[in-house]
C-alpha cells in the first residue's frame, strides 16, 4: 500500500560524495531492476535531466506528456512526479541533487539550475538547433569520459565546470521562452514558490506568505504578477491542487484522507475545489491513472 508518497532518492551507494551520475537513457527505459516502477507515476527527490541523441518517445511530467525525439532536452524538477514510456530513444540521463547544487555550483549557476528546472518559468521540453545540439552533446560526451573513464582527483571539479557550461547551454536555447528575462523579482520569487509548496496544505492565507517573506501584500502581488501574470491567492490554490494530484496519483490514501492531509475540513469542500480547476472529480482524476 502507498499509503504516503512514493519517493525515488538519490542513490549515493554507486558513487559516495559525488551527488551526480550520468548514464544512457536506454538503460533506464528497458532497466528491469530498479527498486521502483519507473513506467509509473512516482515522485523524486533529485533533479533530472535527460538529452535524446536518437529515436523518438514521451516522458510523462506532472501529468503532461512530453513527446521528444533527436535533439530534445527535458528538465524533471526535483518534487515533481514522472514516468518513463518505453521507447526506442537513446540518448543521456543526468541526475543531480540539491545538496551537489548548493554545494559544488557558483552562485550564478545555482541561480540558473533553479530557474531552468522551475516549470513555471521555462518549458521543460525544448528541441535543440542543430548547432546547440552539437555543442552540448560534446559536453555530455566529456562529462561522461571523466566520470566513468578517468575518475582520478581532478574529475569531479572538471565535471562540474563542464555541468555549469552545459546548464548555460541549455539556458540560452530557452531563453526565448522565459517568462521574463529581467530578474526584478526573480529570487524573491522563488522564495516564495518554496515557501507555497512546503506550507500550502497548512496555509493558504496570502497574508502568511508576505508575513515570511517580510513584505507587504502588495509587494506579493507585484511578485506573483510580474512572474505569472497571476495574484498571489490563484498561485497558491494551483500548487496545493497539484500537490492533491500528486497524492491522488501516487498514494493509496482515501479521498477523505487527502482531504484532511491538505487541510480541507471536510471531503466535500476538496471536492469543490477541485472541480474549480478540473472537469474531473477526484475520483475520476485517480481512476485515470490507475494501472
Amino acid at each position: 500500500m502507498k499509503s504516503d508518497l512514493r519517493n525515488v532518492r538519490f542513490d549515493h551507494s554507486k558513487h559516495p560524495g559525488t551527488a551526480f551520475e550520468i548514464v544512457s537513457l536506454e538503460s533506464i527505459i528497458h532497466r528491469e531492476d530498479l527498486d521502483h516502477d519507473h513506467l509509473s507515476p512516482h515522485l523524486i527527490r533529485f533533479y533530472l535531466m535527460i538529452f535524446v541523441l536518437e529515436g523518438s518517445g514521451k516522458h510523462t511530467i506532472d501529468f503532461v506528456d512530453h513527446a521528444y525525439e533527436k535533439g530534445t532536452v527535458l528538465t524533471v524538477r526535483k518534487d515533481q512526479i514522472h514516468s518513463f514510456h518505453i521507447s526506442d530513444a537513446k540518448g543521456y540521463l543526468l541526475v543531480f541533487t540539491d545538496e551537489f547544487v548548493l554545494s559544488f555550483l557558483e552562485n550564478s549557476s545555482v541561480q540558473k539550475v533553479k530557474e531552468l528546472f522551475n516549470e513555471l518559468l521555462f518549458p521543460q521540453s525544448s528541441l535543440l538547433t542543430a548547432q546547440q545540439y552539437q555543442e552540448c552533446v560534446m559536453i555530455l560526451d566529456e562529462i561522461s569520459k571523466e566520470f566513468y573513464q578517468y575518475a582520478d582527483d581532478h574529475s569531479s571539479g572538471i565535471v562540474r565546470s563542464l555541468l555549469q557550461v552545459l546548464a548555460n547551454k541549455i539556458y540560452r536555447s530557452r531563453s526565448a521562452y522565459q517568462v521574463r528575462k529581467d530578474h526584478k523579482y526573480m529570487r524573491q520569487f522563488l522564495e516564495l514558490q518554496e515557501l507555497i509548496e512546503q506550507n500550502c496544505k497548512s496555509n493558504r492565507a496570502v497574508k502568511y506568505y508576505a508575513n515570511e517573506l517580510n513584505v507587504t501584500t502588495k509587494t506579493l502581488n507585484n511578485i506573483t504578477q510580474y512572474v505569472l501574470n497571476k495574484s498571489p491567492k490563484t498561485f497558491i490554490d494551483e500548487v496545493l491542487m497539484l500537490q492533491i494530484k500528486r497524492q491522488l496519483i501516487n498514494t493509496d490514501l482515501t479521498i477523505k484522507e487527502i482531504a484532511y492531509h491538505s487541510g480541507f475540513d471536510e471531503p466535500s469542500n476538496l471536492f469543490k475545489f477541485f472541480r474549480r480547476f478540473s472537469s474531473q472529480t477526484p475520483e475520476q482524476f485517480r481512476a485515470t491513472f490507475a494501472i
